[in-house]
């Protein structure tokens, strides 16, 4: 083994103690090489011109330099596989790491709202909808907490762009916010807490905690069946099982709640009464849009049509790769002659095109904005295209319906085409196949012309503000699940 590696390979054990270390020494360990060749050319260029050989020394420094950076990348590629391979198999390990509590008796009681991070780069649907929760709890006089469990550190002017979401407001300002990727720093709580569970790892984080409280079971906000998000692998058998864990349940949407009706998952795993009894629901609000007349839809210019292009791996129920080639075959197949196609919904790409490999066609992608640029952004199509390969109706689908797009999006299940047009009749349900996408877009295409049937489509069966959607009703609800008198 060469200095180089056995160099490297002794800081190992210091660099991969975290997510985020790992991910930084991954960072290091590309750069390093390059670093090596630059202060290798330096010292080749510099000796060569002052012991006198010129410029054809200084020009040969060149390769030199290259191959040293060469020879360093090799030494160091073994370590950086070694610190993915570290990172693969401990990223689960980090983010399912208990709470540190500190049990203070006649502390007061608060409502633990458990989430993974507070992330900006990330912050849609369902996201907003925790934050909103976190709202309305404390309008209704409860004190509420939100614990971030992993250690990344949003930027300083993270309550600023939290309250320009919609509902959320200026309760950003106010929200308590306690960080517990740090063990030496333990959280105060109350015997009499109550958790909220928003995601698969905090529903593992938060059955762990459970035995130093009172209360017998968590509530487990469930906004998609998670294992679904995953391949066949850890995550996906993990997410799974959180379902297994003691909860009661606050689902997103009657359709993702009947799902799990019919297949007899975590609260209806004993039949259907049980868990209507121990579980709620809600539609979490879509992004408000200025109502839609006839009038409003017509416009000179080309067709315009919207595509939610996430290729993302983590945004794999998205189909992206499906919509993308239904799409193309719709063009080459005479479709969408001379319109305006655009993407939406990448967070890794930002600005820049795609070009469809059949049809020859652009997609131009729009980087995403500030919610009430994408609400404008919506009313400037025609044609809309969101898929979810999962039992949730998607909300970017009924946004671009209630925008008043003839939008297709694809069935699953108890998905089907009544439920879809039960919320709008804009919504196109596609079988999530190439050809079952390809031919609901041509359908859109022909009812992009219909205007009064688009405007009479925009009235969604849907809420389009939070405190619609997280009614008193509801919070009454949610609060009988989070009691401890049960």
């Amino acid at each position: 083994m060469s200095p180089v590696s056995r160099l490297a390979r002794s800081s190992l054990a210091r660099l991969q103690a975290s997510t985020g270390t790992r991910k930084r020494t991954l960072a290091g360990l590309i750069a390093l090489p390059l670093a090596t060749a630059f202060v290798a050319g330096t010292a080749l260029g510099v000796g060569a011109e002052s012991g006198g050989w010129g410029w054809i020394a200084i020009v040969a420094s060149i390769p030199a330099a290259a191959l040293v950076g060469v020879i360093a990348a090799r030494a160091l590629i073994a370590t950086a596989q070694s610190v993915r391979r570290t990172h693969s198999a401990f990223w689960i390990v980090d983010k399912l790491a208990p709470l540190r509590l500190a049990i203070r008796d006649g502390g007061p009681r608060r409502v633990n709202i458990i989430h993974p991070a507070i992330d900006l780069k990330h912050f849609f649907g369902g996201f907003i909808a925790v934050f909103n929760l976190a709202r309305r709890l404390g309008e209704r006089g409860h004190r509420v907490r939100v614990i971030a469990l992993e250690g990344s550190r949003p930027p300083a002017d993270w309550r600023a762009q939290l309250a320009s979401y919609e509902g959320i407001g200026d309760s950003a300002l106010e929200l308590e916010v306690v960080f517990a990727a740090d063990p030496s720093e333990p959280i105060e709580a109350s015997p009499d807490d109550a958790l909220i569970a928003t995601h698969w790892t905090a529903a593992h984080v938060a059955a762990i905690a459970l035995p130093e409280l009172r209360a017998e079971r968590f509530l487990y906000l469930i906004q998609e069946y998670e294992p679904f998000i995953f391949p066949m692998g850890s995550a996906a058998a993990l997410a799974r099982a959180s379902y297994e864990l003691p909860h009661v349940a606050l689902f997103s949407t009657d359709l993702l709640r009947d799902w799990f009706a019919a297949n007899a998952i975590g609260v209806f795993a004993n039949g259907r009464a049980g868990g209507d009894r121990d579980s709620v629901s809600f539609d979490n609000a879509i992004t408000p849009v200025a109502p839609v007349r006839a009038e409003d839809l017509s416009r000179r210019g080309p067709g315009r049509l919207l595509f939610y292009a996430r290729p993302e791996e983590h945004a794999s129920r998205n189909l992206f790769e499906v919509g993308a080639m239904a799409l193309d075959e719709a063009i080459a197949s005479g479709r969408f002659a001379g319109w305006e196609l655009a993407g939406v919904g990448t967070v890794e790409l930002g600005r820049g095109a795609l070009a469809l490999p059949r049809s020859g066609a652009t997609l131009r992608l729009v980087p995403r904005g500030p919610q009430e640029d994408y609400g404008r952004l919506l009313s400037s199509f025609d044609v809309g295209l969101a898929l979810m390969y999962t039992p949730h109706p998607g909300l970017v689908a009924i946004e671009m319906a209630a925008a008043g797009m003839a939008t297709v999006t694809n069935t699953f299940d108890n998905k089907d085409a009544a439920a879809l047009g039960a919320i709008s009749a804009n919504l196109i349900a596609a079988d999530p196949s190439v050809d079952g996408v390809a031919t609901a877009l041509a359908l859109a295409e022909e009812r992009s012309g219909r205007l009064e049937e688009r405007a009479r489509g925009s009235q969604v069966a849907w809420p389009a503000s939070w405190d619609e959607a997280l009614g008193d009703d509801t919070l009454a609800e949610v609060e009988r699940l989070i009691a401890n008198d049960r």
